[in-house]
């Protein structure tokens, strides 16, 4: 697959990288996924990666994220080299929401979840977290999906029914006792997001959200990223989040940029675009 790039922001006001390929390219079975990618990303910046489905998009953010090797290119996460030290890149990149890899299991409560994967993150002397440590990462979430419902209201009119945001109430309660099987799409969405944040990793990446079947759902998963994102900003302003996300429709974010334009702050916005081709 071939690429070509677009870039929002003047790219001489960023002089290091938080993401840097060269000529990144990947082949299967059938032809190539991706080649001649390049591609900069700042630190506290976010990427959108648009394209068709099937133009490689979900194999791109999983070969940044040091989880699918390519064959040629460099590439590196900060000052790590993602061919050489894939390990270590893993550490440095969250897999936010991929098909098959960040799915939830429907029997478990949101507390369950978060609890798992702090246990996770913690010396293994400690297999247990506090209920404190619980709400306080659930409160983050609600806080970001309040946020992103609101921000429907503030969109031009004609473009959401003022149905559209009321229905968003969000079922997690304080505790997280609600299960997986009883989120919206969007909510598991979220959740996946909140999953991949506990790391405190310094990139997070987050694959189609185009399965995102309504149109007021995506604008509110891309206002909660932008959201979330600002939150990690002025938690820690010297070690900003960035965020790689693909889709094969870019309105919708541009729609929520604007909404939000007096409350978040990205380091710089920009756009990359695959094509897809026919298979040798």
């Amino acid at each position: 697959m071939q690429s070509t790039s677009q870039a929002l922001v003047d790219e001489t006001e960023q002089a290091v990288s938080q993401i840097s390929l060269r000529e990144w390219g990947m082949s299967g079975k059938q032809g190539g996924v991706f080649s001649g990618i390049d591609l900069e990303v700042p630190p506290g910046a976010i990427s959108i990666i648009q394209g068709p489905a099937g133009s490689g998009k979900t194999s791109l953010l999983l070969s940044i994220a040091g989880r699918m090797r390519v064959d040629t290119g460099e590439g590196h996460v900060g000052e790590l080299d993602i061919r050489k030290q894939s390990r270590r890149v893993r550490e440095q990149v969250s897999v936010g929401h991929v098909a098959g890899l960040t799915d939830l299991e429907n029997d478990f409560t949101l507390a369950q979840h978060l609890a798992e994967r702090l246990i996770m993150l913690q010396p293994w002397y400690k297999p247990w977290v506090s209920k404190s440590s619980l709400r306080e990462v659930i409160e983050v979430i609600r806080e970001t999906f309040t946020s992103a419902t609101e921000v429907i209201d503030r969109l031009p009119e004609g473009n959401f029914s003022a149905s559209d945001a009321k229905d968003a109430d969000f079922l997690i309660d304080d505790e997280g006792k609600a299960f997986v099987s009883e989120l919206s799409e969007l909510q598991k969405f979220l959740l996946e997001l909140g999953l991949a944040s506990l790391a405190q990793a310094p990139v997070v990446v987050l694959d189609n959200i185009d399965y995102l079947r309504e149109r007021e759902d995506r604008a509110r998963a891309w206002a909660a990223i932008l959201i979330y994102q600002e939150l990690r900003r002025k938690r820690d302003p010297e070690h900003p989040l960035t965020v790689i996300a693909s889709c094969e429709d870019s309105s919708d974010v541009d729609l929520v940029l604007d909404a939000l334009s007096t409350e978040v702050s990205p380091t710089s916005v920009g756009k990359f675009s695959l094509t897809r081709h026919p298979r040798h």
